[in-house]
């Protein structure tokens, strides 16, 4: 009982960890194309 909250926690760490990285790689893409459109 006592291991449970702590697995739920690392669980949603590594939930937002994965979302920061699809956000950077996003901000990374949209970056990239503005780029080439404005050249």
């Amino acid at each position: 009982m006592i291991k449970r909250p702590a697995s739920a926690s690392n669980r949603s760490t590594g939930f937002s960890g994965e979302t920061l990285r699809a956000l950077a790689s996003t901000l990374l893409l949209l970056g990239l194309i503005g780029d080439r459109r404005v050249r």
